[in-house]
């Protein structure tokens, strides 16, 4: 917008309407010589004009002063409503800056500063509340929604995206979460349900609707928080599961030897096989039921932080050898033989106590379920970075529906089979939990009725985090 010249716009004016007084008082001063009675109220009657003219002169001057003022102020508090800190380019020189003027300039800069602050808060709080692992949704009493994060879309919609002013029925999310939020704006209450989404894996969302009412207009709203049970939920379930897999495992062993003592008891003492055959029996009860308690001490250690991975450069011919060393005897009774390939000079970078216990029970569980008479290979090389291990048999192999639950703590593919060679299906749990410690990765090669490969790589060297 051009700016206003008080110079251009007053002088001209004024000039001619002095130039104007000036005419009539020549008029005035020929006209008194022809008539000299008219002279006093003439003379006042120009005194008047004049004071006429001057007062005009100086409230238009001072109207245009206050009227371009006006409009240099609100072209600055445009600018700092759009966040343009450099609303004083709107000031010219042409604009005295008076005490008024000064004033207006010291509350335009707090005004700037109070909207810069704003602006900077408002954008903390929008990445805050972005940034949120739970969904955050406001809704009005109109049904609109005046907040929506992007965890919200994950969690609660699917299909068109949720974005602000929206109506709630016209979006895709749960009818939970609508049925909440319309209850609450009746009830004026906090509401709380949980939900399971469809889907593999299935997810269950908890669902927080509290009722507000908004600072700036008084009007009922709901905020609704959503937060992503899943993780809990599978770990509760699994808590469930391994105190009851805990308790069928150690009831069993247990119920073998009293039943063997009880039988000793009855009678059974004064025969001499069977004597020999029911403690052979109590015997191995007792020596699964140590392994098994072994095991679930190391779980436990684990779990708790206690066990921890102390890395450092190993030889890794020492440690496949000292494994298969513990599984020879047990390999020997199935005349299964064991081949070990390993460079002599491969140095690895590993907890060396750990890692004998990993490859220890990957041939361990090789043997088993390796049939009489197979074979079980130990290797291990160099691939880029990584240290690869593959422990391979040509057993029975593993369905390919069960693959992905071969390392969950007490699973077993054969639970029968598992029992009767003395497995407690904790051994590929402890693998894996070892691997991970590790930093490295676990898979499996299978084909049903030929054999599995177990594949572990683990980083060779340090790794340097910058």
């Amino acid at each position: 917008m051009k700016k206003i010249s008080i110079k251009r716009l007053f002088l001209p004016t004024f000039a001619r309407m002095l130039i104007a007084v000036l005419i009539a008082a020549g008029a005035t001063t020929t006209l008194l010589t022809i008539k000299p009675e008219l002279s006093f109220w003439l003379r006042w009657l120009i005194i008047l004009v004049f004071l006429f003219v001057l007062i005009y002169g100086i409230h238009r001057h001072t109207m245009a002063s206050r009227l371009n003022w006006a409009r240099s102020v609100a072209r600055a508090l445009d600018r700092i409503a759009q966040g343009n800190g450099s609303w004083r380019k709107e000031f010219g020189n042409d604009v005295a800056i008076d005490a008024f003027g000064s004033e207006i300039h010291d509350s335009l800069d707090r005004l700037n500063e109070n909207v810069r602050v704003l602006r900077r808060e408002r954008r903390q709080s929008r990445m805050v509340i972005d940034s949120m692992a739970d969904g955050i949704i406001a809704i009005n009493k109109k049904g609109r929604i005046t907040i929506c994060n992007p965890a919200a879309q994950k969690m609660c919609c699917v299909g068109e995206p949720l974005e602000v002013g929206m109506r709630l029925e016209d979006t895709q999310v749960h009818p939970e979460v609508t049925r909440l939020v319309y209850e609450c704006l009746e009830g004026k209450c906090v509401l709380k349900s949980e939900v399971k989404l469809s889907g593999w894996p299935q997810k269950v969302i908890s669902i927080y609707a509290a009722w507000y009412s908004e600072a700036s207009s008084g009007a009922d709203s709901v905020l609704v928080i959503l937060h992503d049970l899943t993780d809990v939920r599978r770990h509760e379930l699994n808590q469930k599961e391994f105190v009851a897999n805990v308790s069928h495992e150690l009831k069993t062993p247990i119920t073998a030897v009293r039943t063997t003592a009880e039988a000793l008891l009855a009678g059974a003492k004064n025969d001499e096989d069977f004597v020999d055959r029911f403690l052979n029996s109590i015997i191995a009860e007792s020596d699964r039921l140590s392994v098994l308690i072994e095991d679930l001490l190391d779980i436990a250690r684990r779990d708790s932080g206690i066990t921890r991975t102390e890395r450092s450069h190993c030889a890794m011919i020492d440690i496949i050898n000292r494994a298969v060393r513990v599984i020879l005897p047990q390999a020997d009774q199935k005349d299964i033989q064991i081949d070990v390939d390993v460079p002599e000079d491969l140095i690895g970078y590993c907890d060396e106590a750990q890692a004998v216990q990993m490859v220890r029970n990957l041939i361990d569980n090789a043997v088993k379920y390796t049939s009489e008479g197979g074979r079980v290979s130990v290797s291990v090389s160099r691939q880029g970075s990584d240290i690869t291990i593959k422990v391979a048999d040509n057993g029975i192999g593993i369905p390919h529906g069960e693959v992905d639950r071969i390392f969950e703590r007490f699973y077993r593919i054969d639970k029968a089979r598992s029992r009767r060679l003395g497995g407690t299906g904790l051994g590929l749990a402890i693998v894996k939990d070892i691997v991970e410690s590790h930093d490295g990765k676990i898979s499996v090669e299978t084909q049903l009725g030929k054999g599995s490969t177990f594949i572990v790589t683990l980083p060779a060297r340090e790794q340097v985090t910058s």
